[in-house]
């Protein structure tokens, strides 16, 4: 008996790696359980704003110590001590480590678990070269574990081609359960061991008992544990992609909103011609469930127009839908073959179809700024940028192999034939469109400005 209390003492007692001690750790987290080592689970990677450092977390039910990455390529082989943490009552303790001084484009081989003890299978990942002249990746929003969420998981794990895969938010449906988290990052982790998933928060990520802590603690963004940064920015080859919430204060003023103001003023469109916004909730769906996000596009729609913002991608509304390029409802270019130029105005996307069901009720008619929409079908998109031509092709594909909408934005102007524009040149009546709309669009909100502080008088 002796033995058994001297040994609870030193288990409680011993410092945990970059973390608590395994006290400390019992009082935080009365659901975790002190046991031996054990095989490390939900392994996966961190893109972070460094190409050259990526982070990796993993999980492990019970607490254990001295937890590591090892990483090699070459004649390089180098490892790094993981922080240790865990959140309220769930018996899961995780870990996160960082790889720096990665080459740029090379293949990475890791591994994680116990050091001189249980390590995890050999992986690899391919590190980003933001100078790369051809990028592709996945995006996602409104995913979970049905049937049809499985199917769209087993089409990016089969893709050999994918770098990376972003989620616009509600990503588990785990809302309390925290074994669905888990039961999630298990599935994915087979694609999330050799490409990065990076994600932007959703309604159902702030969870009942819960708050946003379960994706605090899952995903990473800042390096830091036990804390996320809900919003952040990444370069890629030839965009620069913003991770916004509309979960969180996003009003003229806020926090949020300065970021998101100072960081798209700061992009160098000679690096990154194309810019998209990730977030949750739409500024523009014609489906009626929950519809167009109206307060979001009052808060934000002018920045993103003045700021020359191509792509707005969200969910929340589980159908597919894309707006030709606009502002204020107003259709700013309908392009050529489903070719478009940038710089018109901001095409929207909700791609809330990763596998839950499906809102097929829809505002009719269907309204003038949206371009294409399905209310039945189940996928994903594909983005691929080209840096010979410098274009960015959107591809939807639907689980049953079909495709069902796809489109091209060119950084360079569209060349209008002649015979298409009545001898405008180069020009085209679409432009001159669209420089009519604008204008008028800017009368219609100084004569509502101007009425409003009349009747205010």
């Amino acid at each position: 008996m002796r033995i058994l209390f001297s040994l609870v003492a030193i288990l409680l007692l011993a410092p945990v790696a970059g973390a608590q001690s395994m006290g400390e750790v019992l009082q935080d987290c009365p659901g975790l359980v002190v046991s031996s080592d054990s095989a490390s689970q939900q392994i996966h990677l961190q893109m972070t704003d460094d190409p050259t450092k990526m982070s990796v977390l993993w999980a492990k039910t019970g607490r254990s110590m001295n937890q590591i990455v090892e990483y090699q390529w070459g004649d390089n082989a180098l490892e790094a001590n993981a922080e240790s943490y865990c959140y309220g009552n769930h018996n899961m303790a995780f870990h996160m480590a960082t790889m720096t001084g990665l080459p740029l484009g090379e293949d990475i081989e890791y591994r994680v678990g116990t050091q001189n003890s249980q390590m995890s299978d050999w992986y690899s990942f391919t590190t980003i070269d933001p100078s790369a002249t051809h990028f592709e990746w996945i995006s996602i929003a409104d995913h979970g574990d049905s049937s049809e969420a499985m199917d769209v998981s087993e089409a990016i794990i089969a893709d050999e081609s994918a770098q990376m895969v972003t989620v616009s938010g509600d990503i588990a449906y785990a809302d309390g359960e925290q074994s669905a988290w888990d039961s999630w990052f298990q599935v994915q982790q087979e694609s999330m061991v050799h490409i990065p998933w990076v994600t932007a928060v959703g309604n159902h990520e702030n969870e009942p008992g819960y708050e946003f802590a379960p994706y605090e603690h899952r995903f990473d963004s800042d390096l830091q544990i036990e804390s996320e940064t809900f919003w952040y920015s990444r370069d890629v080859p030839g965009v620069h992609m913003v991770f916004m919430s509309t979960e969180h204060d996003y009003s003229v003023g806020s926090t949020q909103y300065s970021w998101i103001e100072q960081d798209l003023s700061s992009v160098n469109r000679d690096v990154t011609p194309f810019v998209i916004v990730y977030g949750h909730k739409p500024m523009y769906s014609s489906n009626s469930y929950h519809g167009s996000e109206v307060e979001l596009r009052n808060a934000l729609e002018e920045l993103y127009v003045a700021q020359g913002v191509d792509l707005v991608i969200a969910g929340h509304d589980h159908f597919y839908e894309r707006t030709w390029p606009v502002s204020a409802e107003t259709v700013m270019d309908t392009g050529k073959d489903n070719l478009f130029s940038r710089g018109q105005g901001p095409i929207h996307l909700v791609i809330g179809i990763a596998g839950r069901s499906a809102y097929e009720d829809l505002d009719e008619p269907q309204p003038e700024w949206s371009a294409y929409r399905e209310n039945n079908s189940y996928g994903w998109t594909r983005l691929v940028y080209d840096g010979e031509v410098r274009q960015l092709t959107f591809t939807h594909h639907r689980i049953d192999g079909t495709i069902g909408d796809q489109f091209t934005i060119q950084e360079s102007a569209l060349v209008v034939d002649n015979s298409d524009s009545d001898s405008l040149g180069l020009m085209g009546l679409d432009s001159l469109f669209a420089i009519f709309t604008l204008f008028g669009a800017a009368l219609h909100k100084k004569e509502s400005t101007e009425s409003f502080c009349i009747s205010s008088m």
